[in-house]
């Protein structure tokens, strides 16, 4: 099992935060977000060699870090970081990534130590932790499911009041399904639609039934996406709220 995490992006709404640094190195309670994330990888048995970090925007921030803290972790570029959307962030991690099955994870998220075991233990193809909950956000990215939770639609644009609920940025690929959808990312530039997210393919494959992708509930895990200083006043409260317990 491998893991790869999605980490050029710049965040500008965590601005003055970013100004230099790139979002998933923000300090969440006087440490990296991105060390928190690995350290959950590590709690469920993937080791810092196993993991690829996607990077972009102050790429020799995260070198710099993962030398000093001594992690093993191969970085891989994403020259496309300000110009298109994340699918090609996950898409240039093809040749580190393919063959193997892998978690995934958004750069942005702080979530707990119960997730990913929780995707690998489900046993499925692909599998989506999904906090479910009636009518999530309209920002949400919402999921609608079947009798049997596999997933046939994935999007912001879906009806909050027809999906099952908000997908947190965490997902398990099996090799097969991982290989469909690098395949998948070789058809965005020629259809144009390189602003995509990169679980817009998961929704095509789904959408399609060319690949099964199943919904895990993490509803009693904690997890937060942090996108504004919002959210990461509400992640240090968890954090402190966990602490305290």
């Amino acid at each position: 099992m491998k893991a790869v995490i999605l980490a050029a992006g710049r965040g500008t709404r965590l601005a003055p935060l970013t100004d230099n640094c790139p979002k998933p190195m923000v300090q969440v309670a006087g440490r990296p977000l991105i060390l928190r994330t690995l350290e959950r990888l590590a709690q469920a048995g993937i080791p810092d060699r196993d993991v690829v970090i996607v990077t972009g925007y102050r790429e020799d921030m995260v070198e710099a870090l993962m030398r000093a803290e001594g992690l093993r972790c191969k970085l891989v570029f994403n020259p496309h970081w300000f110009d298109w959307n994340s699918w090609n962030s996950l898409a240039v991690a093809r040749e580190v990534l393919i063959g193997s099955p892998f978690i995934q994870l958004e750069g942005d998220v702080l979530f707990d130590e119960q997730v990913i075991p929780r995707l690998i233990a489900a046993d499925r193809p692909a599998a989506l932790a999904i906090e479910i909950k009636p009518e999530p956000d309209d920002e949400a990215m919402k999921a609608i499911v079947d009798a049997e939770l596999r997933v046939t639609a994935l999007s912001k644009t879906l009806d909050p009041k027809a999906s099952i609920g908000e997908y947190v940025g965490v997902a398990m690929l099996s090799a097969e399904v991982g290989r469909l959808v690098f395949d998948d990312y070789d058809r965005f530039v020629a259809e144009g639609i390189t602003h995509e997210y990169y679980d817009h393919s998961y929704h095509r494959l789904a959408s399609t039934g060319a690949a099964e992708f199943y919904a895990v509930d993490v509803a009693d895990c904690g997890s937060i996406e942090i996108d504004d200083p919002s959210d990461l006043r509400r992640a240090e409260a968890l954090l402190a709220a966990r602490a305290g317990a």
